[in-house]
């Protein structure tokens, strides 16, 4: 199976996933959520298929502390990701919506 290509984040950025996982749909939704071992799963496979850059937030239900806990138990897989998250963006985001559920407001 291809894997996702890469691009340079930036000008000096790393390489990364020209394809990120969004990791909202993991964490929040209409849906009931797995078990963190069902959620991994999704994550190994994501991996497994190139994505080497996860958008996690706070307002993202637990999806920052899923991808440490992930982390936690499967450290190998650290070295393959590469995390995005913006204080400014996310500051922007609960004036939008009128609610602030992190720490950085």
């Amino acid at each position: 199976m291809a894997k996702i290509p890469t691009r340079q984040l930036g000008k000096n950025g790393p390489q990364v996933s020209a394809i990120g996982f969004g990791a909202m749909g993991i964490s929040v939704g209409n849906v009931p959520q797995g078990s963190d071992e069902e959620r991994f799963k999704v994550y190994d496979r994501a991996i497994d298929l190139g994505s080497t850059y996860f958008d996690t937030a706070d307002i993202y239900g637990d999806s920052e502390d899923l991808l440490g806990r992930y982390f936690k138990k499967y450290p190998q897989q650290r070295a393959k990701v590469r995390r995005n998250y913006s204080a400014r963006i996310e500051t922007h985001f609960c004036r939008l919506i009128g609610i602030c559920c992190h720490k950085v407001c």
